[in-house]
């Protein structure tokens, strides 16, 4: 091979290589920004249940909170509170 057909396979070469670099880095960026995406909507998800956790903590304590109040007043007037005579929640079914 002579100079004629090297400069011309050199320079396609490094064209070719350089449209294979241009596509990596386009993929690599597509990638990042998926990740970023998935990142960010997994930290709204946690915040959410974060939330809701919070919300369903409030109400087993005002429920256990009001379920204590109603025993003292039964052990105050000496009434045994037993449990299989309590009314079932609406909220249970």
């Amino acid at each position: 091979m002579d100079l004629q057909w090297l400069i011309p396979l050199g320079g396609f070469l490094a064209t070719l290589g350089g449209g294979v670099a241009w596509w990596f880095n386009r993929i690599d960026k597509k990638r990042e920004t998926r990740e970023a995406q998935v990142i960010q909507t997994l930290k709204d998800r946690i915040e959410e249940l974060k939330a809701q956790l919070a919300r369903v903590t409030r109400r087993l304590n005002q429920r256990t909170r009001a379920g204590d109040r109603w025993r003292e007043q039964l052990v105050e007037n000496h009434i045994k509170p037993d449990p299989a005579e309590w009314p079932k929640d609406d909220d249970d079914e």
